[in-house]
């Protein structure tokens, strides 16, 4: 399968899943949870394919990729139904990206040591240390190889994204971007502009915002122990209290919409989706919540749409308020929109 293959079954594929909730956390959930999750996303997605979304680093030794493997190997014949995306280089223990050629190989012949028909790869944070060139020619050669299919991009800024595209052998199939209610930079910063003008699809990770659109985390209190949350910016108690009007608003529209907060929020994401909007042509956006439980799949993966007076009084409140700490943390920005 070539990338404009996967990139024409990407445009057709309705709802996408992360897979980083399953085993990023102190206690992973059993394997059995996420192979009952896949195969109500795979259900909810027929006739087309579902996009998922690992990566390398979710959870110490490989434990996230090896829940794809034994996914697949249980249940061999949902194999067609997906597309398969995982994110590596990258060392789990610093968070530090490893992009020189030798990293990129290794990390390359490790995932796909689980999975050898992969079908996207993708440098989790480009490595400010080794030139982009040298990165992408890495990837490009594992295409050539047939060791993967193709090529995704992560957290890259407008500029590189539109460098990528030009100096890339193999069309980049689809960029993972983070965008939510929360999280809105692509609108501001060029990266929707550009992903639009280059026929790029925009995975939206992390569209609930880690889970504060689910409007149930009022305090650090609501967070379990040693919740990777807690280092991040927006999860402290002050930026909780500070950032309560727009829970507050996504509850209400919620309610008078009889829907919950989750499903406004990511109407909100889909809405942008393959539409122009104040001038800007948007690509194909595919949000990937990353949940783990069938009741979850129901919830978020239904078809629930804003009108358009719906959409632009979301819009009209979040221009008149400010989101309040970092998408991450201070060290982790200096990796984001490189």
């Amino acid at each position: 399968m070539s990338s404009e293959q996967i990139l024409n079954e990407l445009k057709a594929t309705k709802f996408g899943l992360g897979l980083l909730s399953f085993t990023a956390r102190p206690d992973p959930y059993p394997q059995s949870a996420l192979n009952e999750t896949l195969l109500a996303t795979i259900k909810k997605n027929l006739p087309n394919k579902t996009f998922i979304n690992g990566g390398e680093f979710y959870g110490p030794n490989d434990i996230n990729v090896k829940y794809v493997k034994s996914f697949i190997d249980s249940y061999p014949d949902q194999r067609q139904h997906l597309i398969i995306s995982i994110k590596g280089a990258t060392d789990i223990a610093t968070f530090t990206p490893h992009g020189t050629k030798e990293g990129i190989q290794k990390s390359i012949d490790n995932i796909t040591s689980y999975i050898p028909d992969l079908d996207l790869f993708e440098a989790a944070r480009l490595d400010p240390t080794v030139p982009v060139e040298v990165t992408i020619a890495a990837i490009n050669d594992n295409v050539d190889s047939g060791k993967i299919k193709g090529i995704s991009v992560s957290e890259v800024n407008a500029n590189t994204l539109r460098k990528l595209a030009k100096i890339s052998k193999h069309k980049i199939v689809c960029a993972e971007l983070e965008f939510s209610i929360f999280s809105r930079d692509i609108l501001t910063n060029g990266l929707a502009q550009a992903a639009g003008e280059l026929d790029i699809p925009i995975i939206a990770y992390s569209p609930l915002s880690r889970g504060l659109l689910s409007c149930s985390i009022k305090s650090t209190s609501d967070l379990f122990e040693n919740d990777f949350r807690k280092t991040f910016d927006r999860f402290t108690d002050e930026n909780l209290k500070k950032n309560a009007p727009i829970i507050e608003f996504v509850e209400k529209a919620a309610a008078k919409k009889n829907i919950t907060p989750a499903q406004y929020s990511l109407a909100w994401v889909r809405y942008w989706s393959e539409k122009t909007i104040d001038g800007i042509k948007f690509p194909k956006i595919i949000d990937i919540p990353s949940t783990s439980s069938v009741k979850r799949v129901e919830e978020n993966f239904s078809d629930i749409v804003l009108t358009q007076d719906e959409f632009d009084e979301a819009n009209n409140f979040l221009k008149g308020v400010t989101v309040h700490g970092l998408r991450y943390n201070a060290h982790a920005e200096k990796l984001l929109s490189q």
